[in-house]
């Protein structure tokens, strides 16, 4: 495998770790391409004052609508109580290359459930690939994320996504992930396995002071 092919090859891995690397809250420039469907759960044990509500479910739908446009549905659910969906999109401006970032312009809430639309810009970029073999802890793979967005109050009513957000993911070996992120109010962390590339992802992590589970699965539709 040449070396431009195994690079390309490490971006769908590092992509596929943490498909949907925002962890529910943090917008991305990872993007999917056209046809390609990922959908995810998420259980957030809360600690909020009081204890009211304990618990939240997140569900995602995220469609590459085509290689430059992704369209995402998030549906969350209080333990016993009421839910809500937020619609968002993301439109690919730079694709990443060797030397460039991705780069995507979007927003969440498009339809204003609840509060305004959020705006950000956000690029990602691998910078650290293993050549010649797969990814391990001694040569990993390593991928960057910076954002720019306007504030968005759609996660438990908190100023998120203002100003300058993001962090890192990265691959240990080609079934482990690791995720660390800022999303303008809290400090994000995830831990990711994927048994085979075609298996889900399995995900547990903190977003703040609260813990998470979670399990995703990307693939394309015949």
């Amino acid at each position: 495998m040449g070396k431009t092919a195994f690079f390309v090859c490490c971006l769908a891995l590092a992509a596929t770790a943490a498909m949907a690397a925002d962890i529910v809250t943090v917008p991305t420039a990872n993007q999917l391409g056209a046809n390609q469907v990922d959908v995810a759960y998420y259980w957030i044990n809360l600690d909020l004052p009081g204890g009211v509500p304990s618990e939240l479910h997140f569900n995602t739908l995220y469609v590459g609508i085509t290689d430059w446009l992704e369209i995402d549905a998030h549906r969350t659910k209080t333990g016993g109580g009421p839910s809500g969906t937020i619609w968002n999109a993301t439109a690919l401006v730079l694709k990443e290359d060797q030397q460039r970032p991705n780069v995507v312009v979007g927003g969440r809430n498009l339809e204003g459930q609840g509060c305004k639309t959020s705006w950000f810009i956000s690029a990602a970029k691998t910078v650290l690939a293993p050549v010649g073999g797969p990814p391990s802890l001694q040569s990993p793979v390593v991928r960057l994320h910076l954002s720019l967005g306007t504030d968005d109050w759609t996660m438990f009513g908190e100023k998120r996504h203002q100003g300058l957000f993001g962090g890192v993911q990265s691959l240990l070996d080609p079934r482990l992930g690791v995720v660390a992120l800022y999303d303008g109010q809290d400090m994000i962390y995830a831990l990711t396995y994927t048994h085979t590339p075609k298996w889900p992802t399995f995900k547990i992590g903190k977003l703040g002071k609260h813990e998470w589970v979670g399990v995703s699965y990307t693939f394309m539709p015949k």
